[in-house]
């Protein structure tokens, strides 16, 4: 690779052109590729020109040789279909390069090439990325490439390619250009103006030029037609436009035109942004061409001899002259995209809109803009499309206030993505306050749903907090009907001191589900599908819980309908994915035809975009089904798709890298993995951390605190992290056999029991929660529900298809088979070791060998118990026999209560279940922990609720918007209530549940009645009853003695 450098003017391009000359004369084969700094030049543009060239140039043969060798990827730099119609974002970064190099090499099998780039310094980074990619791998080939560059330009300190195209240079032979000598600029003057000037003249014009060949021409050219050298002014602008001047009008104004559309155009845009026609159009082209203004390349193409003419020309247009042309370009643009051989992007059209300011219509201009910023972020351009958003946001002020309000939001979401959190809130802030003043409900409550779901990194003044009020407060005025939820609900229940204690739903949160509630209801209504697709998505994010899957799934699937009604292709598929998401969180095999369906309206589309998540949902369901090299290959793939994209992607990247890394036993790796998300201070990396250890053997310390306790942090994100912590809660417990750890652990996952354990909207998947049910019931010793548990996490992972998960819960069920001893059905101890043992070769998960040979192959010669004890019912009569002795008793709830127990010794049965055995709300009732219903942290944020509601209401009345303070007051009273209905006397907490309460009482008194009656009838058995059974809001049997209950 040969590098020319030099300021603009140098001869960096004659220079190539002479290179041209000889390299055609010698039988190369010469592909030319120029690069333009315009907002509307398409990614990898200049690469384009040059598979353009090289398929115009050589035999269709080798065409098609090389074609065939390079894959679709061609296709996409000609033009043709495979990406999103708009460029190459259908195929990743490294297909398109490794495709590029492979047209070269083969085409050069045939002929040796010369490519030709010229003005890198404006080229995209793409470009220059795969110019660095052909270098490196093109330097064996008959192929030279020869690049021109504006080295002065690159050396300023914010531009963009600084760093890449210094690397460049040190891996390239770097030709620099230097001004021209005295002879030479002497030289240069008599073949430009046809005389020669004396010493004098070639001094001074050295001197003002500094031997820059261009502008020696030039200073040569106004020397030939009679003006003196001294009156030309030292800058280029003012040399050009005095050679401009020399042009005829109609000349001049059809080179100002065209300034506008480019430096490279197509005469028949230009005669329609003209309004002339085309013929008259070419023949000022062709005077321009004789003056070395421009070049005529083909009837379709011209281009502009060199960029600074171009510059000028559109400098020197008047104000409104410029801004008209730009307004008929768009339409010119429009009415010649279709038969245009080059790619229109939406973001030219977006850029002549905002250019053309008041002579295009507001509205028009508007959705052109928002439609280049659309187009950018499905090419992953999200930088790009924060500058479309922000013109657009421009464009509407001081009008159309709802649409300023919805364009904002979608600027702050734009600059979310970039990483810009802080100036994403500012823009929040003001799209919030102005939906607020127009008391719009529906409007108010997009806005407020919006923010919620938003990144809270830079809410410094809690506006997600306010514009939740705001949208409710909104909302009770209009009458609107909203559904109130308790603010006390758990996600993940438990006991007190379970670890940090279980999930809380904070006010903000169930504010949050209450104002999706009502968009959802008032959007059906009114038919507003942009409002609906909103609530859809912030009562998903809600929905993310024990036995909530099902629930979300249906959200998931209305909110696929309402995004393909909308034509938002982006939000179908994202809800798509998250309907496989929940279909494997219920459990549902099925979830594998919705994963297919996704994938298929991703590779449909093409765009870079939806192909990066269905690359990563395929990657992660992979690593489930232990094809570890495709998923590793997948998320590399991935990796490449996202460099350009959103920074969060990196740290659920480097999420899914320590699950493949865990899962194969490498747990050097693996720590090493998670040193990508300490930076960024992530809140669950010591979750990741302690699982790692637990993974390795190791033994924990103690319970790993949740995540987000105590941070100001709503509880959206720490919900979706729940199953990951409670398995790692679990996993430690059971490491270490600690009794209260491991009921504490055992009640906040038994709501679990029956789905999988699916964390970070998917990312993770930690297997089903029988699989870690049954490893703590082994843990307490409880084998009976271990072995019904761990049977069933091995039926659901062979069911799913999930073979590592089936792999621990085989070798589980083994090590309980052999500590528990006795027969199984069903089940044999060697037949799992010998299938555990063949698994885990099969998959690479060799580092569970070590645990399948710890094992004993035959269980303990231990035979159960002859069943000398009876606690039975006939009919109406209950056979009651202990210590060889036996009663008949007339059947009493108390008894069934006992027999319940009797039956699942060691187990926690909710005393609500005892009552109700038959009813279907128990596991909900029993998801309730027994915990204060106010934490301290909980009545913290209520006093701030309080005290923000305070504010708004002195707002309001500031205002004189009685009916606004009206419905805070009435919101500040209910939310008193609540408080005083959750606070007993003098203030002091109540416990949750009341009917939970009212269970205990019953049960115990009903236990207690039949004991009563035993005492009587069978002393011995009453006192071992009484020695035995607990009861409260869990009731428990725990045996004293090895007894075997014929029940």
């Amino acid at each position: 690779m040969l590098l020319v450098t030099g300021e603009a003017g140098i001869g960096k391009s004659s220079l190539a052109g002479c290179v041209v000359e000889e390299a055609r004369a010698g039988g190369l084969t010469v592909l030319r590729g120029a690069c333009w700094d315009a907002d509307g030049t398409p990614g990898l543009w200049p690469w384009m020109q040059v598979v353009r060239t090289l398929r115009r140039s050589v035999p269709a043969q080798t065409w098609k040789a090389a074609s065939d060798a390079a894959g679709v990827a061609s296709e996409i730099l000609c033009g043709g279909s495979g990406g999103s119609g708009s460029g190459p974002g259908g195929v990743d970064q490294f297909q398109l390069f490794d495709a590029v190099t492979t047209l070269l090499t083969t085409a050069a099998q045939q002929q040796p090439l010369l490519v030709v780039l010229e003005d890198v310094h404006w080229a995209d980074t793409a470009s220059v990325a795969l110019l660095e990619f052909a270098a490196q791998h093109l330097s064996l080939e008959r192929v030279l490439v020869l690049a021109t560059c504006r080295d002065v330009e690159i050396e300023r300190p914010d531009h963009p390619l600084r760093d890449r195209l210094r690397s460049l240079m040190t891996r390239a032979v770097t030709l620099a250009l230097p001004g021209l000598g005295v002879a030479d600029v002497a030289e240069l003057m008599h073949r430009t103006a046809g005389r020669t000037p004396d010493d004098a003249l070639v001094a001074e014009v050295l001197r003002r030029t500094g031997g820059n060949p261009f502008f020696v021409q030039e200073v040569a050219r106004l020397w030939a037609a009679g003006h003196e050298v001294t009156a030309v002014s030292p800058g280029l602008r003012a040399s050009l436009q005095e050679r401009l001047r020399l042009l005829e009008a109609p000349v001049a104004d059809c080179l100002g035109a065209a300034s506008v559309l480019g430096r490279r155009f197509c005469p028949g845009v230009l005669a329609r942004v003209l309004g002339c026609p085309e013929a008259q159009v070419r023949g000022w082209l062709a005077r321009a061409a004789d003056g070395q203004l421009v070049e005529i390349q083909n009837p379709a193409v011209a281009v502009f001899k060199h960029d600074l003419v171009r510059e000028t020309l559109y400098g020197d247009l008047d104000a409104q002259r410029a801004r008209g042309l730009h307004a008929a370009a768009v339409n010119a643009l429009r009415e010649t995209a279709g038969a245009s051989a080059d790619v229109i992007l939406p973001v030219e059209l977006a850029r002549h809109a905002h250019l053309a300011f008041e002579e295009l219509d507001r509205d028009e201009a508007v959705e052109l803009m928002l439609s280049a910023a659309r187009h950018a972020e499905h090419r992953l351009a999200h930088e790009e499309a924060v500058g479309h958003y922000g013109r657009a946001l421009d464009r509407l002020s001081g009008a159309d206030p709802a649409r300023r309000v919805l364009v904002g939001l979608d600027l702050g979401l734009a600059l979310q993505v970039t990483g810009e959190q802080e100036r994403s809130w500012r823009v929040f802030e003001e799209a919030a306050t102005l939906a607020d003043g127009l008391a719009r409900p529906l409007l108010m409550g997009r806005t407020a749903l919006t923010l919620y779901g938003a990144d809270g990194r830079g809410d410094t003044t809690r506006l997600r907090q306010s514009a939740l009020s705001w949208a409710h407060a909104q909302f009770t005025a209009s009458g609107t009907t909203t559904t109130t939820t308790t603010p006390t609900d758990r996600t993940a229940g438990g006991r007190p001191g379970a670890g940090d204690g279980a999930e809380l739903h904070l006010p903000e949160s169930d504010l949050a589900r209450t104002v999706a509630a009502a968009v959802v209801a008032q959007a059906r209504a009114e038919g507003d599908d942009d409002a609906l697709h909103v609530g859809l998505w912030a009562r998903m994010q809600a929905e993310w819980g024990p036995q909530a899957a099902g629930g979300r799934r249906d959200l998931a699937a209305e909110l696929a309908q309402v995004s393909r009604r909308r034509g938002d292709c982006w939000t179908e598929h994202v809800a798509m994915s998250m309907r496989w998401v929940a279909a494997l969180e219920a459990d549902d095999p099925h979830f594998l035809e919705a994963l297919h369906a996704m994938a298929a309206v991703a590779a449909a589309d093409g765009s870079a975009r939806l192909r990066l998540t269905s690359v990563i949902d395929r990657s992660v369901v992979h690593a489930m089904a232990g094809r570890f090299a495709e998923a590793e290959r997948l998320l590399d793939e991935s990796a490449t798709l996202s460099a350009s994209g959103p920074s969060y992607l990196r740290h659920f990247q480097a999420h899914h890298r320590w699950t493949l890394l865990v899962l194969r036993g490498e747990f050097t790796e693996a720590r090493s993995s998670l040193e990508a998300l300490r930076p960024g201070e992530h809140p669950y990396v010591h979750v990741l951390d302690a699982l790692t250890d637990l993974e390795a053997g190791e033994r924990p310390t103690g319970p790993v605190p949740r995540p987000g306790v105590g941070a100001d942090e709503d509880t959206a994100l720490f919900r979706i992290l729940a199953p990951l912590w409670l398995r790692c809660q679990a996993q430690g417990a059971a490491a270490t056999g600690h009794p209260a750890w491991c009921d504490d652990a055992y009640a906040a996952l038994a709501p679990y029991e029956g789905q999988w354990l699916v964390s970070l909207l998917g990312w993770d998947i930690g297997g089903p929660a029988t699989l870690w049910l049954g490893v703590l019931d082994a843990a307490r010793g409880r084998w009976d529900s271990a072995v019904r548990h761990l049977t069933a996490a091995l039926r659901s992972a062979e069911r799913l298809h999930a073979p590592p998960w089936a792999l621990r819960a085989r070798i589980e069920l083994a090590r309980v088979l052999a500590e528990r001893g006795g027969p199984v059905s069903g089940h044999d101890l060697a037949t799992l070791l010998k299938e555990a043992t063949s698994q885990a070769q099969n998959l690479g998960m060799t580092h569970l060998l070590t645990r399948i040979e710890h094992l004993p192959t035959h269980p303990p010669d231990r035979q159960p118990p002859t069943p000398s004890c009876e606690f039975r019912c006939n009919g109406q009569v209950w056979h009651l026999t202990y210590e060889g002795r036996t009663v008949h008793l007339p059947d009493a709830k108390g008894l069934r209560d006992l027999h319940t127990l009797l039956s699942l010794p060691g187990q926690d049965i909710p005393a609500v279940h005892l009552l109700n055995p038959q009813d279907e709300a128990v596991a909900a009732a029993h998801g309730v922990g027994a915990d204060e219903v106010l934490d301290e942290e909980a009545r913290r944020r209520y006093r701030r609720h309080l005290e923000q509601l305070e504010t708004e209401i002195d707002r309001a009345v500031e205002r004189g918007e009685d009916a606004r303070a009206a419905a805070y007051d009435q919101e500040r009273a209910a939310l008193l209530d609540e408080l005083r209905r959750h606070a007993g006397l003098a203030g002091r907490p109540r416990r949750l549940g009341d009917p939970r309460e009212r269970a205990r009482k019953n049960v115990t008194a009903r236990i207690r009645d039949t004991l009563r009656r035993l005492d009587d009838q069978h002393p011995a058995l009453a006192a071992h009853l009484r020695r035995t059974v607990s009861t409260g809001t869990m009731c428990r049997y725990t045996p004293d003695e090895d007894i075997h209950w014929h029940l």
